[in-house]
Parts: structure tokens; C-alpha cells; sequence
């Protein structure tokens, strides 16, 4: 029987928050209609999970640490569902939303779409923008600083530039189109140059407002050096492509 998702979830050290999710999955979701892929990006650090309530369930187990892009590009490979969904390890589902995000999708037409995503205080967090510029990205790590989310229509839609790669539902057709994500980028922004391509094919992005998921942000690139280079250079990697010039005119 060919399940209805395929969920990619790639864990650095994350197996904690991988048995707090998949339990959360299987108290709110159907698990017999859903392939698990989990990626193990250190090798050995998950343990063996019980297939027994999903369709399938596979480990890829990498022997040298990927990137974001090439980990979930790999784990398309093996995608057997109607729908492709990208999930971080530290989400939380706390009731069903698969099916109410797959609905979205159809009734507007939709080519990727995501829920709005919260902390545990309920605060709406930064995971759908504009375009980004140089400046912003300045602009953000200054003091007083403050995200401002972009409104909903009517309906609860909002049509950002661009969703993060925490939470996504697209179609594997839609995936396939794109060629995946550009594994050139390294942790940072092949979410946004994803999004940029597909908009430059006429591809629609939304995130549904009335559909929420919990999730606790990282925000490894400002506490540790490393990171913040590696942010730096798939910025700046993003801001000198043809695909940030051409998507600036849209």
C-alpha cells in the first residue's frame, strides 16, 4: 500500500528530540499512512525504532557528516508517498495536521505549503519572510531588533517570498521539478534559494495561519562561530547567484 507521507527528518545528535517527535507523530497523526526516513548525520547516534506502526521505516546512516540540502535530496531517493514533508527533529506535534495542511493545499492551489510555526509560549516565530537583503540580515542581529509576521488574508494564508526548511508539504512532483535543493549551500539558505526557484517557475508558497506546529529555534549561528561563518558564506553564496538577481524583479 502506498502511504499517503514521506517524512525526511535528519538528526545531528538530535535522538532525544526524534523519539519526543515520532511519539507526538503516532499520538496525533495515522502512522500506517506514513513512510519515516530518518537521516543519522553522525553515523551511529540513533538507535533502532520500532517499524511496526508507520508503512516503513528507514535509517540512512551517513558516514561523514551532509549538508541540509544533500540529506534530504538523499532521502528523496527513497520517497514512496503522495506528498514529500520536511521535518526538523525539535518539532512537536500536539494534534492532527496533515490532513488539514494537505486541504489547504488543494483549495488554494498550492505548490508548497507549511504551518504557522510556534514556541511553547504560543509566540508566532520567524520561519516565513521577504525576500532577504544584506542589510536585513545585518539588521536582525542589531539590538532591538524585533520580528513583525506578516499578516494573514482572509482566509488565514500568508504568501511569504520564502518558508523555512523546518516544516514543509509539497508534492514529490514538485521536488522532482526543482531538482531538489542546491546542495552548493551548506546548512543556511537552501531553503530560501529553494523557495526563489520556485517562484521563478510560478510556483505558489503559503503558510496556513490556522494550522499550527511547535518548534524550539536553535539559533546555532549566534552563539557559535562556526556556524556564523557557514551563514555567512551561503548568504553571501545566495546574494552573488543568478537566482537572487532574477527573483529581486518579481
Amino acid at each position: 500500500m502506498t502511504p499517503i507521507f514521506t517524512l525526511s527528518i535528519v538528526s545531528h545528535g538530535d535522538a532525544d528530540k526524534i523519539s519526543r517527535l515520532l511519539q507526538s507523530l503516532q499520538q496525533h497523526e495515522t502512522p500506517a499512512r506514513i513512510q519515516l526516513i530518518l537521516t543519522d548525520n553522525l553515523k551511529n547516534n540513533l538507535p533502532e525504532y520500532d517499524p511496526a506502526p508507520w508503512s516503513s521505516l528507514r535509517i540512512l546512516r551517513n558516514e561523514k557528516k551532509l549538508g541540509f540540502a544533500e540529506n534530504h535530496n538523499r532521502a528523496f531517493e527513497h520517497a514512496r508517498g503522495e506528498y514529500f514533508v520536511i521535518l526538523n527533529p525539535d518539532l512537536i506535534f500536539e494534534r492532527p495536521i496533515f490532513d488539514d495542511l494537505l486541504k489547504s493545499l488543494l483549495a488554494h492551489k498550492a505548490d508548497l505549503i507549511a504551518p504557522q510555526i510556534v514556541d511553547e509560549t504560543g509566540a508566532v516565530q520567524d520561519s516565513h519572510r521577504p525576500l532577504p537583503t544584506p542589510f536585513e540580515l545585518i539588521r536582525r542581529r542589531l539590538p532591538g531588533y524585533t520580528f513583525k509576521p506578516s499578516p494573514p488574508d482572509p482566509d488565514g494564508v500568508i504568501r511569504p517570498d520564502w518558508i523555512a526548511g523546518m516544516f514543509w508539504l509539497l508534492r514529490p512532483d514538485t521536488y522532482r521539478q526543482l531538482r531538489g535543493m542546491d546542495e552548493k549551500f551548506f546548512l543556511y539558505f537552501e531553503d530560501v534559494d529553494f523557495c526563489s526557484r520556485a517562484r521563478l517557475q510560478g510556483m505558489k508558497i503559503i503558510v496556513d495561519a490556522n494550522i499550527q506546529s511547535r518548534h524550539d529555534a536553535q539559533r546555532a549561528s549566534r552563539r557559535r562561530l562556526h556556524y556564523l561563518y557557514l551563514h555567512t558564506i551561503s548568504a553571501l553564496r545566495f546574494f552573488l547567484s543568478p537566482v537572487y538577481r532574477q527573483v529581486r524583479r518579481l
